[in-house]
């Protein structure tokens, strides 16, 4: 809001998990950047249905995300997180919105990539051991 009283020209980006998307202070700011078209806001969802006590769905249901932003005034854009040409294009299609501010929720799987980690929330906050970092790093590759 600063940025847009005293005319700047950079953009804001924020980061937000979805399970994040549950608290009241969030909502609050999506609010108030629609109402003040801000619009060199981007905020980024990073939407992978779970969080650290368990699925997101199960602890605080935030679906649908995207209407809900929409209903704030926010312009949506969604992509598939894991596919970075996607994740541009998205970034990208930023350039061309000049009235409001800009939500893009990436579609994720949480832990994507390694077999025993993926859509589950037990890694939310547990480091692996050696043996489980060395599979991980190894399906990685």
């Amino acid at each position: 809001l600063a940025g847009k009283i005293d005319g700047a020209d950079f953009v804001t980006y924020c980061l937000l998990g979805d399970g994040e998307m549950q608290e009241g202070q969030v909502w609050e700011a999506v609010m108030a950047a629609g109402h003040y078209k801000l619009n060199k806001l981007v905020a980024i969802v990073d939407d992978n249905k779970y969080q650290i006590d368990g699925a997101t769905a199960d602890v605080m249901n935030i679906e649908p995300v995207d209407e809900k932003f929409k209903s704030f005034g926010w312009h949506v854009i969604k992509c598939k997180g894991h596919e970075i040409s996607e994740v541009i294009k998205a970034l990208d299609a930023c350039d061309s919105v000049k009235d409001k501010p800009i939500a893009i929720i990436a579609d994720t799987i949480k832990g994507k990539g390694v077999s025993f980690m993926e859509g589950t929330e037990k890694w939310h906050g547990k480091a692996p051991n050696e043996e489980e970092l060395a599979k991980a790093l190894k399906e990685l590759e």
